[in-house]
């Protein structure tokens, strides 16, 4: 079914609203109607309808992409003007600083911000105010930033991984780190991949489910804690349509729209109605099913076939949504009634676009990671 938005032109700073509620904002002649948006560290990035990249929050080391080190509590244009289709900010644990990368409908991945450990994959270890090409040869279909790490699936020949590999998250059957991009290990047939703080996981043709990198909190699935840096299967050999990693745990929804989750679970981001390790998955503790999810630093999130969000885990800025400073170790609704085609958790905030095209955000706000112009957290 062919999508369609609706649009509103407004200037920032004004609560204008139309087509049925909410409000978008214009930069010049750009109207903020998104279909996508990424929730990171401590910095939000979205892609219009049109193509253009926006981000806001921190930009100590250009995590804007912007050409500046100023940070913005509001939207800002990524300098180049690319055409982008899909946009994925870093996940540092507990660390502000982070790179970003985006991907051009023609398949060329850019990326710009913190470059120490090289995940900008420009074959440097310079930071960068502004989108870089990664140097590869490759057209790539896909992109995910991790802590200190990217991921991206080849439009020809699978899955690469670059940046830092202490614990083996690069896939590479070694602990060298890649500056540039690097094919994963083993000769499985990955059709989606994901890259988390210092681990990554994706999904073969098959279904099945495969993790590799740090596992000190279980967060392979493998049913141990010791670190791998080769693809090793997922326990339980459940069929996964899809598959989310963040800080220590991760998550994946099978074709039934069962959830489940594997990992630390401090703060109940597992789901499963507790606060156990858990080093294989477990089915998240509701009667909801879910089409998609996305696992945070330490706390989920998830949608319905409906669009409905619902989140779990730790809430102390008010990540869940739900209007409340409780931590839930079970899915609850987020407030709102909103219909989403995309949820983002990041590490104490979440973001989604509606059908509509608006882009929200909730939690933390403390580096203007909400967009909203302010540095108030939200708890809806």
């Amino acid at each position: 079914m062919k999508r369609t938005h609706c649009v509103r032109t407004l200037l920032i700073g004004l609560a204008l609203t139309g087509c049925g509620g909410g409000s978008d904002a214009v930069i010049g002649t750009d109207t903020f109607t998104f279909l996508t948006i990424d929730a990171g560290n401590a910095v939000s990035c979205g892609v219009t309808v049109g193509g253009n990249g926006y981000c806001w929050g921190n930009n100590t080391v250009g995590e804007l992409g912007n050409g500046t080190t100023t940070s913005s509590a509001k939207p800002v244009l990524l300098s180049n003007r690319l055409s982008l289709g899909a946009v994925s900010v870093g996940t540092p644990l507990d660390r502000t600083d982070e790179q970003s990368c985006g991907l051009t409908r023609g398949g060329i991945v850019y990326c710009w911000g913190y470059n120490n450990f090289g995940a900008i994959g420009d074959g440097t270890r310079n930071n960068s105010l502004v989108p870089v090409p990664a140097t590869a040869a490759h057209t790539f279909s896909a992109i995910r930033s991790g802590g200190t790490h990217t991921c991206a699936m080849s439009t020809t020949d699978g899955a690469y991984c670059w940046g830092d590999n202490t614990y083996g998250e690069l896939g590479l059957g070694s602990h060298t780190a890649s500056l540039t991009p690097v094919p994963i290990n083993g000769g499985l047939s990955f059709i989606l991949i994901q890259a988390g703080s210092n681990f990554s996981c994706a999904i073969t043709s098959g279904a099945a489910a495969y993790c590799w990198g740090l596992n000190s909190s279980g967060q392979l699935g493998n049913g141990l804690t010791s670190d791998s840096n080769n693809p090793g299967p997922v326990t339980g050999n459940i069929a996964f349509v899809t598959i989310s990693t963040g800080g220590t745990h991760a998550c994946g929804t099978a074709a039934s729209g069962n959830a489940y989750c594997w990992g630390n679970d401090g703060s109940g981001q597992l789901g499963d109605g507790k606060t156990v390790t858990s080093l294989i998955p477990t089915q998240v503790s509701t009667n909801v099913q879910f089409t998609s999810l996305s696992a945070g630093s330490y706390h989920t999130c998830a949608l319905t076939s409906t669009g409905a969000a619902y989140c779990w885990g730790k809430n102390q800025a008010g990540q869940l949504g739900n209007g409340t400073l409780a931590d839930s170790g079970v899915p609850i609704a987020v407030s709102g009634g909103f219909t989403f085609d995309v949820v983002s958790a990041g590490n104490d905030h979440t973001c989604g676009v509606t059908h509509a095209g608006v882009a929200y955000c909730w939690g933390l706000n403390s580096s203007g990671q909400l967009g909203d112009g302010t540095h108030n957290n939200s708890s809806v």
